[in-house]
């Protein structure tokens, strides 16, 4: 073989082999990042301003939007020294109680985005819910300029959403508060009041001075407490105690009220009688640690009852289940259910008429001077009927037992066919309670046959509401066993 022949074959080889390691080279080589792209945790800042530079923000949104202001206030604190610390409003909602931190966090993630990506100029805002903006946001700072953007649908796989700058095809993913999306009612407060702040520790302040108007019922209730420790509830015309498990509920009901929604800001006259808040059915006022509050219960509609409270300029929304505890109170279902319960150590005797007879019970009494101390006198009782002696106990008490353990099962109202005509007949069975205290004016209680299962209790000449015919008739037979000294059967 020639020698140029040879040296031919030679660099073609080199070549062939420069070649492969060539191909092999591009095969695994890596396509380079396009410029525009991004690392996934790159943060950009849309606009450089402090908080303090804001004057206003702006939201329209598909609620209606709001704007924000900020507000500063001077604070003195104990050596006298003052400082000025902001805070942020909404306007249109002066004197209103606000959720001040929910305000700030909208503007705090609203004035100056910060984009996690950059999607570049799109063909179709419409792709990203920006040709129909689910807000539209414009920030006015105080050197007089803005920033002015709207924002789109939630970003795919991300907790952001799609903004753009108005007039703008620049797509950028943000992250902004949700409150962005709310409307002016969503930062009216719904905790109306509390009358104690549950992480001081403090307990709740007494309850008193309690007043129920109803305008529906046409009466005016007031509670108060007795000598005796005893709350009463009075209509004007009787006195009776409350029902301890009932008034706890309500103390407790009007102790917090939190609505559950806000219905109208700043109501006109005429919107307070849409609302039934004009006329409230119930008007409830009541003092607690030196300060008076008011509720006022309007109309009922779709399990949902429109109140007012205190002072704030606003309609409220509150489940019916919970506002009934007050604004569907009557004397009724706030009394104790008891017809009377007069304790027996109080009583100097009772009358009794039935049937046509009259039964004068005595019941003197002696102090145990053995048994008394100089704060509890004890006393020894004896007991006649109609000047014959009986036994105090068993059977005096057992019989003074069913007399006040008689309890109301339903209201009697005083416009009804069955309790007028009742009313016109003698009563079946007539109890009048003497008192040791010469002070205490006598109690006179009767029943009245309604029907042949219903008796009506009259107290001192007012209808109390309908006991079972077995309570009352078991009362007539229970005097005739007592006068002769018998043992009465309890009639619960």
């Amino acid at each position: 073989m020639k020698n140029s022949t040879r040296n031919l074959l030679a660099v073609v080889a080199v070549l062939v082999v420069l070649g492969g390691i060539f191909a092999a080279l591009k095969l695994t080589e890596k396509e380079p990042e396009p410029e525009t792209s991004l690392p996934e945790d790159t943060a950009i800042s849309l606009l450089s301003k402090q908080i303090e530079d804001v004057q206003s923000m702006k939201v329209t949104n598909e609620k209606g939007g709001f704007t924000i202001v900020p507000k500063t206030v001077e604070i003195t604190n104990s050596s006298g020294a003052s400082t000025s610390q902001t805070s942020y409003t909404v306007q249109g909602l002066e004197g209103l109680p606000l959720y001040e931190t929910a305000a700030e966090n909208v503007v705090k993630d609203g004035f100056s985005l910060v984009a996690s990506k950059n999607l570049g100029d799109v063909s179709s805002l419409s792709e990203y819910g920006l040709e129909a903006p689910k807000a539209e946001v414009q920030v006015n700072f105080k050197d007089g300029t803005n920033f002015h953007y709207i924002l789109g649908n939630e970003a795919a796989g991300s907790e952001g959403y799609y903004m753009s700058g108005k007039n703008s095809d620049n797509v950028y993913v943000v992250s902004v508060d949700e409150g962005i999306f709310g409307g002016t009612k969503d930062f009216v407060k719904k905790e109306l009041y509390t009358l104690t702040n549950p992480s001081s520790g403090e307990e709740t302040p007494a309850i008193s001075n309690i007043t129920l108007h109803s305008s529906y019922f046409g009466e005016q209730l007031q509670l108060t407490s007795g000598q005796d420790g005893v709350v009463y509830v009075s209509d004007g015309k009787q006195n009776v105690r409350v029902d301890e498990a009932q008034y706890s509920s309500l103390a407790t009901a009007i102790s917090t009220v939190t609505a559950d929604q806000v219905v109208e800001i700043n109501p006109s006259a005429e919107q307070r009688k849409q609302y039934g808040l004009d006329a409230p059915v119930m008007t409830l006022t009541f003092t607690a640690g030196g300060n008076q509050h008011t509720l006022k219960a309007g109309k009922e509609e779709n399990g949902i009852r429109y109140i007012m409270a205190d002072n704030v300029p606003a309609v409220f929304g509150l489940k019916e289940e919970t506002a009934k505890v007050w604004a569907g109170t009557t004397l009724y279902t706030l009394r104790s259910k008891f017809v009377v319960i007069p304790n027996i150590v109080d009583v100097s005797g009772l009358d009794v008429t039935t049937g046509g007879n009259t039964y004068v019970f005595e019941k003197p009494r002696t102090k145990d001077t053995q048994k008394s101390t100089e704060d509890n006198e004890v006393y020894a009782y004896t007991v006649t009927c109609n000047g014959k002696g009986l036994t105090y106990d068993p059977n005096f008490q057992k019989y003074y037992q069913n007399i006040v353990a008689v309890q109301l099962l339903e209201e009697a109202h005083s416009d009804s066919d069955g309790v007028a005509n009742a009313l016109k007949t003698d009563p079946v069975y007539t109890v009048r309670f003497r008192f040791y205290d010469a002070a205490k004016k006598p109690v006179t209680v009767q029943y009245y046959a309604v029907s042949d299962r219903r008796y009506l209790a009259v107290v001192d000449g007012n209808a109390q509401g309908l006991v079972t015919e077995k309570n009352v008739l078991g009362l007539v037979e229970g005097t005739k066993t007592v006068a002769a000294n018998g043992l009465v059967q309890s009639t619960l």
